[in-house]
């Protein structure tokens, strides 16, 4: 069941980690979703919202420019990286380092994005484990989710966040990457400097703590963090 939510007014700038629980938690709120390196660029560029929502390390980079209000920094949660395919095609085994190795040099095609933090992890994880000129095809994919471009055909094996794999419809998660060489990324959100509706953006971030939020945020397989209530004033 999806959680009720007050009606929030407000431009967001979110990584595409957050659009499963998102869309769940707040449809019909006004998000631009894409990768943290893209949106950084973006903001540089002169793109404002009430709300963003990146890694911390890009969070982190936003407060100490003064684009976003440092006291509003809140860290919402992490996720590691997982492997789909096509729903309903055969799931490799990749329940051990040699295994993941094996799946991904049968795999006919194996994809990840250009700019997304998972993207890059897993292009330099295959450099590092020595078989980025041995796949048979690479995919790269420049926007939006890997799991669309698995879901279109355009690859037999995409590589991704688990929490930007699950909302992606017509694809079946394999799991996630062996412990050796599984890696998190922490997220977090704050309210923008710009913003004239800090107050509205506050209430926003509280909200992404709740029970109910963050209960959607795990349907999505995102590890939700610990939040202290907020205390007045």
């Amino acid at each position: 069941m999806s959680p009720s939510k007050p009606p929030f007014d407000l431009s967001v700038l979110s990584t595409l980690a957050m659009k499963g629980a998102l869309d769940e938690a707040a449809p019909g709120l006004r998000v631009q979703f894409h990768a943290t390196q893209a949106l950084l660029k973006s903001i540089a560029a002169g793109e404002g919202a009430d709300v963003v929502i990146l890694t911390s390390e890009g969070i982190d980079q936003l407060s100490r420019e003064g684009k976003v209000i440092g006291a509003s920094c809140v860290e919402l949660g992490s996720s590691g990286v997982g492997l789909a395919v096509r729903a309903g095609a055969p799931k490799p085994n990749i329940g051990s380092l040699s295994a993941f190795k094996d799946a991904l040099l049968s795999a006919g095609s194996v994809a990840h994005s250009r700019q997304g933090w998972s993207g890059i992890y897993f292009a330099q994880l295959l450099e590092r484990l020595g078989i980025a000129d041995q796949l048979k095809k690479r995919v790269i994919v420049e926007k939006g989710p890997v799991g669309a471009a698995i879901a279109r055909g355009e690859a037999e094996l995409g590589a991704q966040l688990l929490c930007e794999l699950a909302p992606v419809p017509g694809i079946d998660i394999v799991g996630p990457l062996p412990d050796e060489v599984q890696k998190s990324v922490v997220f977090a959100a704050a309210v923008m400097s710009g913003s004239s509706k800090r107050a509205a953006a506050q209430a926003f971030l509280d909200f992404l703590g709740t029970a109910a939020v963050q209960a959607a945020m795990r349907r999505n397989r995102f590890i939700p963090a610990r939040r202290s209530p907020r205390r007045p004033g």
